[in-house]
């Protein structure tokens, strides 16, 4: 059975709290293994596991100066994914037998988790992420929507669009460095970080 303590987070929390992205890395790989397999029992809801653990560190990010007075840092990463996967999910048709299961699972007793500068922050990260997909060539934009956005594995991308698996792969490559670059230049380099914990392929 898995050990779901992770012994130095305190210590790791004040060092995210100053900054620290090695601290934030370790924090990371931790919890992902924590959300996932959670998360993971909804994806038939159309809602991207990734996608919501992706949202959801980076509001820890964007909170971390609050980190070290949580009293229960593993509560409040919950009830943050379950937030992020419920505003999800009412974005989808269909959606009210999952959300009422899905709430009972996941979320706390906390209504305070967004705030106007959230709600902006994140809409201003998902702009500069829709822009940077958008600068891509037709091509792969096309394969990088095919792959995240519609879950397809290179094997499928390659066949549906008569490429090879190596042709698809490298377009995947380099559509990924080109966001990251964009993201980089547009002073969201955090996010970098964070994309490079996802598989990609």
């Amino acid at each position: 059975m898995r050990n779901n303590f992770l012994h130095n987070e305190n210590e790791l929390l004040h060092q995210i709290a100053e900054g620290d992205e090695t601290a934030f890395k370790a924090l990371y790989h931790f919890y992902y293994n924590e959300l996932q397999p959670l998360l993971n029992k909804y994806a038939g809801s159309g809602v991207e596991s990734e996608e919501i653990i992706q949202e959801t560190f980076i509001r820890v990010w964007m909170n971390r100066d609050q980190l070290p007075s949580l009293d229960n840092f593993r509560a409040w990463l919950f009830t943050v994914a379950s937030r992020v996967y419920l505003t999800a999910l009412r974005t989808r048709i269909n959606y009210d037998k999952r959300l009422e299961g899905f709430s009972t699972t996941l979320d706390p007793e906390n209504k305070n988790l967004h705030t106007p500068f959230e709600f902006t922050h994140l809409q201003a990260i998902k702009n500069c992420i829709a822009d940077a997909i958008h600068q891509l060539s037709p091509q792969r934009k096309k394969i990088y929507e095919l792959s995240r956005t519609q879950g397809m594995s290179i094997e499928e991308i390659a066949s549906e669009l008569s490429l090879s698996k190596q042709t698809v792969k490298n377009v995947l490559q380099t559509s990924i460095r080109a966001i990251r670059e964009y993201l980089n230049a547009a002073g969201y380099g955090f996010l970098l970080l964070l994309i490079s914990f996802f598989k990609l392929f």
